[in-house]
């Protein structure tokens, strides 16, 4: 058959339409399902546990869920580097993530073969009822069905293009798609270095083993046949790691580590498998085709799945030794401390949930740090010790260098395509951040009222003293159960909170009373009266920002 060059020109264009149509469908997909189950992937991560059998299901579920292992790998990366995970943990969720996405390409197998054309049919359903929707999860899941139904319209159309008379009737251009790599022993090691560039170009494993699953829906042979096709899988599996070794760059130490334990498992069980098929030529045509029911895009999908779970059986037990070698290879470099956010990480910011979760966590460390200045500079006023001011000075310039941290993440998370929920959670740490941030200044207040006793040796009776004192210890009960209602959400507590807070204020009043009187009965220093009013007076202000702390969680 002889082919023009328009018809050549034409098949090309529309394979290329047909990618576009999946990359665009899997990026509906994925983004959108993050957004499903952005809860659910927070219990997921909230549960990371020493099991590395637990690690490893963590993993498996959390790509499941986000229909993407380097997307699962990237937030992994960033738990470690803001300290919440360790790295035997994140070993284990790595190569969990590796076996859970195994189970789209199993889904798209599937799909080719029984349902793709009624999938496809989803892309309209999907985006019409997105159209339709003022929730914001329902239409996250109109547009998680419309990205279904696009991948499965892109894969039929590059399988229709494969599968037209142009290539069918075309002996050359077959041929060229079959031609061997010579020498013979050359090409298991260029099919696999094509299946690394191919992948990391697309940033996507589950992209590339898609287009492959649809050339083989079209009988479209690649290199000299048997396990050619298989060598590329093994590539993927290494090009997916550059998503999360480029994600590692300007990050601490133990997250380059995670990204380097990540591109060494994949390569160790990569090569592994890579010097078995070598030497098994026959593995996919004697064997494989055999022991696998269906079709070949179901034998390269269940490929793709066990090899992942033995590489995870082979290496899990040695989860130990990845650390160690990228212990070894990666040295901790003894830098100057930065004042950095403990919780929070920019590969978080990709799924909004989750890094609005971790910015709460944030904004109650930096309410116990706003506390613990409180708290110093009260017992240096009791204690009229002037030399405790530069260290709580010090303390409070890194609260407000971490307030500030925390509002630069949360103008990019609500930059991010957020549900009405989230915005209203961003909306509450917002506030309750800016109340913390008053404590730590009347800390501040709190110190120049030392300062002032010391310079004009201010005496205050023991009677006042233990008046403070119990009005102090208010205020730590009083913070103590505001946050906790911040964190649970849960206002039975609402009643306590209020009753404490007005005890508060009842001692304020009581306590200038009091002072009021000494002075009227010639028992106190006037002097005295600038300082205790405004200590008294500020110490009631902080039991009014935390009460509204605690209250602004009424926004939802």
């Amino acid at each position: 058959m002889k082919i023009q060059f328009s018809q050549v020109v034409e098949l090309v264009f529309c394979v290329v339409a047909g990618l576009g149509a999946f990359l665009i469908g899997f990026k509906l997909l994925s983004e959108n399902l993050q957004k499903v189950a952005n809860r659910g992937l927070r219990k997921l991560f909230d549960k990371t546990s020493k099991s590395k059998l637990a690690g490893v299901g963590i993993g498996a579920g959390a790509t499941t869920l986000m229909q993407s292992s380097a997307a699962t790998t990237v937030m992994v990366i960033g738990f470690v580097n803001a300290g919440m995970m360790t790295l035997y943990q994140a070993t284990s969720i790595i190569m969990g993530a590796n076996i859970g996405t195994t189970i789209t390409t199993l889904l798209i197998a599937a799909g080719l073969s029984h349902i793709g054309p009624y999938a496809m049919a989803l892309s309209f359903i999907g985006i019409f009822s997105a159209m339709l929707c003022k929730n914001d999860r329902a239409r996250s899941v109109s547009l998680t069905l419309a990205g279904f139904g696009l991948v499965f319209l892109g894969l039929t159309v590059i399988s229709a293009c494969m599968s037209s008379d142009i290539i069918q009737q075309s002996e050359t251009i077959k041929n060229l798609l079959k031609t061997p790599i010579n020498p013979s022993w050359l090409e298991p090691f260029a099919l696999l270095f094509l299946g690394i560039a191919i992948t990391a170009l697309m940033q996507s494993s589950t992209a590339v083993n898609g287009i492959l699953l649809a050339m083989l829906a079209s009988g479209i042979q690649i290199g000299s046949g048997g396990n050619a096709l298989l060598y590329i899988v093994l590539g993927t599996n290494i090009g997916t790691c550059v998503t999360a070794l480029l994600s590692s760059v300007g990050a601490g130490t133990n997250a380059k580590r995670a990204a380097l334990i990540h591109f060494l498992f994949n390569t160790f069980g990569a090569v592994l498998f890579l010097v078995v098929l070598i030497i098994w030529k026959g593995f996919m045509t004697d064997f494989w085709s055999v022991v696998v029911p269906g079709g070949p895009e179901m034998q390269m999908s269940i490929f793709h799945l066990a090899f992942n779970l033995i590489c995870t059986l082979i290496f899990l037990p040695a989860t130990g030794l990845f650390v160690k070698i990228t212990e070894i290879l990666i040295k901790e470099k003894k830098e100057k401390e930065e004042i950095k956010i403990t919780y929070m990480d920019d590969r978080m910011l990709a799924t909004p949930t989750v890094a609005i979760a971790q910015l709460q966590k944030e904004a109650v460390f930096m309410g116990d740090k706003c506390m613990d200045s409180l708290k110093k500079s009260f017992t240096a006023f009791l204690e009229k010790d002037v030399g405790a001011a530069d260290g709580i000075l010090a303390e409070n310039e890194d609260i407000s260098i971490i307030s500030k941290q925390i509002t630069d993440y949360l103008i990019k998370v609500s930059g991010a395509r957020v549900s009405v929920h989230d915005d209203t959670r961003i909306s509450i740490l917002y506030h309750a951040i800016g109340d913390m941030l008053r404590i730590s200044e009347i800390s501040d207040n709190i110190v120049k009222y030392t300062r002032s006793t010391v310079e004009k040796e201010l005496v205050f009776s023991d009677n006042v003293i233990a008046d403070l004192k119990e009005m102090f210890g208010k205020i730590e009960q009083l913070y103590a159960i505001a946050i906790a209602i911040f964190e649970t959400k849960n206002r039975d507590a609402f009643p306590e909170l209020e009753a404490i807070e007005d005890s508060v204020d009842m001692m304020r009043r009581l306590l200038i009373d009091g002072h009021i009187k000494r002075l009227n009965d010639g028992e106190c220093d006037a002097r005295n009266s600038a300082v205790f009013i405004n200590l008294v007076s500020n110490l009631e202000r902080v039991g009014d920002h935390i009460t509204f702390i605690a209250h602004s969680i009424e926004e939802l």
